[in-house]
């Protein structure tokens, strides 16, 4: 326990925690104050700073800047082999995998319920009628809201606190399961940059080619599978990503 304690205290410190919390925090404010600000409603808000392009495209890079890539210098230092000497390689992994995913689940939870707090905070409370812009009456542009939007759904019938929650979950588990699989390309192939880049290059391979209820770029939002499937989604994410840096974990003490 006190060597978790220890680790996960050094991957809330480590320069690419704070680093990805802003990169990602400025870009959620920027998609905030071009595409949500002043909507009229917090629903359409909230929805659509997820929505836009700039969000999804480079989500996965920040969760992987927090403590990811830790390993590899660990690994070209020795200094694991000392660590390895103090307890069993599984041991050493399962910290790893729960100091990492809690990293990188906090670099993207913690901007996004700011940035929710914030469309809730300045906006209208409320939703508007049907969606996007659209012609009133008088031939006026006006912004409208879907409302049959899964997560506008769940804020209409539980309060829009409880849609704030399940966005800041769908983010958490998003951001864990890709700090893990970042963490996965440390152990088997111990390069920074690899660890660094791989993760999004297989993103982006999955945007293209996975259907949308495991697409994971879909799956963070949660409005289009729904927030159940799509937090049960999130956590076969996380869990595959886990089993991966558990086998690199076990090849490279094994080679070693």
């Amino acid at each position: 326990m006190k060597f978790l304690w220890m680790d996960v205290k050094r991957s809330f410190a480590a320069p690419g925690f704070f680093a990805g919390i802003f990169g990602l925090g400025a870009l959620l404010v920027y998609n905030f104050v071009t595409e949500s600000l002043h909507s009229g409603s917090p629903y359409y808000a909230i929805v659509n700073i997820l929505a836009t392009s700039g969000f999804t495209v480079f989500l996965p890079v920040f969760p992987v800047m927090g403590y990811a890539a830790r390993f590899c210098g660990e690994y070209e230092s020795g200094y694991y082999r000392l660590i390895l000497a103090r307890m069993k390689p599984q041991k050493f992994a399962r910290i790893r995998i729960i100091s990492a995913a809690l990293s990188g689940g906090v670099i993207v939870a913690l901007p996004y319920l700011l940035v929710c707090l914030a469309a809730v905070y300045l906006e209208s409370p409320g939703v508007a009628n049907a969606n996007l812009l659209g012609l009133d009456a008088s031939g006026v542009n006006v912004l409208r809201v879907e409302t049959d939007i899964e997560m506008v759904m769940i804020g209409q019938a539980y309060g829009i606190g409880v849609m704030v929650a399940a966005k800041v979950l769908l983010g958490f588990l998003f951001g864990a399961a890709w700090a893990l699989v970042g963490l996965a390309f440390a152990v088997w192939i111990p390069n920074k940059y690899v660890s660094l880049l791989a993760p999004f290059v297989l993103y982006q391979s999955l945007y293209i080619l996975m259907p949308n209820r495991l697409n994971p770029a879909l799956l963070v939002r949660g409005d289009d599978t729904g927030h159940v499937l799509s937090i049960v989604a999130e956590c076969v994410w996380l869990c595959a990503a886990a089993v991966a840096v558990m086998a690199g974990f076990r090849r490279r003490c094994r080679d070693e």
